[in-house]
């Protein structure tokens, strides 16, 4: 396999460094089983799971919107997401714009899931995440606990490709059980990015200077600090990764020439308390959340 790179780092490519998300699809009928291994694994990786036609509803309705920020290269099908020279996109709010995509992470198979995986109502943030990385663009490693911690915390996120990422187009990546690294969620997990003035600190972990709520900037310091693997994958069309509000997540780098597009929303049993931040018609966000 040619090198990857995450944040610009070169990851270490070898089998007690880096692998592939173990599929899931094999115990779909089986909750218990899938709880067993969500507590095992920190994740759950499901092929073909999601409906393809709401899938690509929710593509086509992106991209009609990229082409019309001129962001993409008018010499191809706005489908394909080939970036404009010098595009520049990345996380942003899908402040209900794109009803497919809400119907796609907020309907149907997915609320289905959670309410037999969770064994009750089911709760979905109203903020959803459209994650719509230019070339060059990265997520660095993270736990959503961090920008979602003021509610439960039996919280789960759901990862969706919107059209197939392969590994080149700087698809989502999990560190393999970091979900139980006890100090690390008594330090960083209970880090709230919005107090203290987190977002403008300067931090240095890993011989390099970022601010925000990243845990690192270098993932493979990440790696060799925990002894855990960088799990990954190729995905398509239908796929979706689901982890908990714990696990170490974040991307390689997009190094092809079209827009990575993904979403992603978090999720909870009704019952329990949620995050102010994140819900109503027009949720607070960062704004006014010190």
């Amino acid at each position: 396999m040619k090198r990857l790179t995450a944040v610009n780092v070169p990851l270490d490519m070898s089998p007690n460094a880096f692998g592939e998300l173990r599929e899931s699809n094999d115990s779909v009928a089986d909750v218990s089983r899938l709880r067993q291994r969500m507590a095992e694994d920190g994740y759950l990786f499901f092929r073909d799971f999601l409906d393809h036609q709401w899938v690509l509803e929710a593509r086509r309705q992106v991209v009609e919107s990229l082409a019309k920020q001129n962001v993409l290269d008018e010499n191809h099908p706005s489908v394909e997401a080939m970036a404009a020279r010098y595009a520049r996109t990345g996380c942003t709010p899908e402040d209900r714009r794109f009803p497919a995509v809400r119907k796609l992470t907020h309907t149907g198979r997915m609320i289905e899931f959670y309410r037999e995986f969770m064994g009750g109502e089911v709760r979905p943030y109203d903020r959803i995440w459209m994650r719509l990385m230019s070339p060059g663009s990265v997520t660095g490693p993270h736990y959503d606990i961090v920008y979602s911690g003021r509610g439960t915390t039996n919280l789960y996120t759901s990862w969706i490709p919107l059209g197939d990422i392969p590994l080149s187009h700087g698809p989502l990546m999990v560190l393999e059980k970091s979900h139980l690294l006890e100090n690390l969620k008594a330090t960083y997990g209970r880090m709230d990015i919005d107090k203290n003035r987190n977002w403008k600190k300067i931090r240095f972990r890993h011989w390099r200077l970022f601010r925000g709520g990243d845990y690192s900037r270098n993932p493979r310091a990440v790696q060799r600090q925990f002894g855990l693997r960088w799990l990954t994958a190729d995905f398509r069309v239908g796929d979706v990764v689901i982890f908990t509000a714990f696990t170490m997540h974040g991307s390689l780098d997009n190094v092809s020439d079209r827009i990575r597009i993904s979403v992603d929303t978090r999720y909870q049993l009704r019952s329990e308390p949620i995050d102010e931040r994140w819900i109503g018609e027009h949720p607070i966000a960062h704004s006014q959340a010190e």
